[in-house]
C-alpha cells in the first residue's frame, strides 16, 4: 500500500524544551525564563503606591513581625539609657546663672553608650531579617507567615548583622571624605540586606550584589531612598515627640513610631530591589518565589 501513497503520515515531533532553560538539572524558578513574563519595572510612585498598598493589606501581620522585636529590646535600651546609665546631677543657681554638674563619668557613658548601640544593632538586624522576609512575601501576594519569618530572621541575623556592620564602616570611611562619598556608598549598598534575604547572598558578596544592581541606576534609587526616608522620618518624629521627657512615656511613643514606620521601610527596600533586577534581569514571580523557598533550607 506504501507504494500507491496511502501510508499514514508520521507522528509530529515531540514537543522541544523552552530555549535558554539551562542545564538539565535545573528547577522551574531557577532560568530567567521561569514563571511566565518578567515582573515590570517601577518608578517612584509605583514603589512608594505599591508599599502603601501591601502594608495596608498585610498590616497586622507586619506591625506584629516588628513589634515582636521593637518592644522588649526598646524597653531595655531605654531603661539603660534612662536609669541605669543616666547618673544623678546636681543643679546650682548663682546669681541669674543656673549650672547643671553630673556626677557620671566618661567611661560610665561610654559603657551605657556602647551596651545601647549594642542592643541597637540587634534590634536593627533583626527587624531588617525578619521584616524583610514577610515583605518579600507579600510583594508577592503570598501570606505573611510571622512564626516563619522570626525563624528565617534569627537563623541570619549573624550575616545580617555582618553586612549592617560592613556597611555602616563603609560609609562612615565615606563620609569622613566630604559626606559626598558617603551618600553615595550608602545608595550603592543600599539593597545588600534584600540580597540576603531574596538570594542568600552574605557579606561581601551581598554588598557586590547590590553595587551592580544599583549601578546604572544611582539616581533612581536615591530619590526612591530619599523620600521613603522623608515620609518615615516625619511620621517617626512626629510620634516619637509625644513622649516629653517622662522616659516610660517617651519609651513607649518612640516604639509606636517604629512599628509604625518599620513595615513601610522594609518595603521600599525589597520592592527597590525587585525593580533594580526588572530593569537588568528577566525577573519573574515564580523564580522570586522559587528563590525565597530555597533560601529557607
Amino acid at each position: 500500500m506504501s507504494d500507491m501513497g496511502f501510508t499514514s503520515p508520521p507522528p509530529p515531533p515531540p514537543p522541544q524544551p523552552p530555549s535558554g532553560g539551562g542545564d538539565a538539572g535545573g528547577s522551574s524558578a531557577g532560568g530567567p525564563s521561569a514563571g511566565g513574563p518578567a515582573m515590570p519595572s517601577r518608578g517612584l510612585g509605583e514603589i512608594l503606591g505599591a508599599a502603601f498598598e501591601i502594608y495596608k493589606t498585610n498590616a497586622a501581620k507586619l506591625l506584629t513581625i516588628v513589634a515582636v522585636v521593637v518592644v522588649p529590646l526598646t524597653f531595655v535600651s531605654a531603661f539603660l539609657a534612662y536609669v541605669v546609665f543616666k547618673g544623678s546631677t546636681t543643679t546650682t543657681t548663682i546669681g541669674d546663672t543656673t549650672i547643671t554638674v553630673s556626677d557620671r563619668s566618661f567611661g560610665f557613658f561610654i559603657l551605657g553608650t556602647i551596651v545601647t548601640l549594642a542592643i541597637s544593632v540587634i534590634i536593627s538586624a533583626m527587624l531588617q531579617a525578619a521584616i524583610m522576609r514577610g515583605a518579600a512575601q507579600a510583594t508577592l501576594g503570598d501570606p505573611v507567615d510571622v512564626d516563619a519569618s522570626y525563624r528565617w530572621g534569627f537563623s541570619k541575623i549573624g550575616s545580617v548583622i555582618l553586612i549592617s556592620i560592613l556597611v555602616g564602616l563603609a560609609v562612615a570611611v565615606g563620609f569622613i571624605f566630604f559626606i559626598l562619598p558617603g551618600i553615595f556608598l550608602a545608595v550603592m549598598f543600599a539593597v545588600a540586606i534584600p540580597a540576603l534575604v531574596i538570594e542568600n547572598r552574605r557579606g561581601t558578596e551581598a554588598m557586590g550584589r547590590s553595587w551592580n544592581l544599583v549601578k546604572g541606576h544611582f539616581w533612581h534609587a536615591l530619590v526612591v531612598i530619599l523620600v521613603a526616608g522623608l515620609i518615615t522620618g516625619i511620621v517617626s518624629g512626629i510620634i516619637g515627640a509625644i513622649g516629653g521627657s517622662n522616659w516610660i512615656v517617651r519609651w513607649i511613643f518612640t516604639a509606636i513610631a517604629q512599628i509604625v514606620v518599620g513595615p513601610f521601610a522594609a518595603l521600599v527596600s525589597i520592592l527597590l530591589y525587585l525593580d533594580l533586577r526588572a530593569r537588568s534581569e528577566s525577573l519573574t514571580a515564580d523564580q522570586l518565589r522559587g528563590e525565597i523557598a530555597t533560601t529557607n533550607r
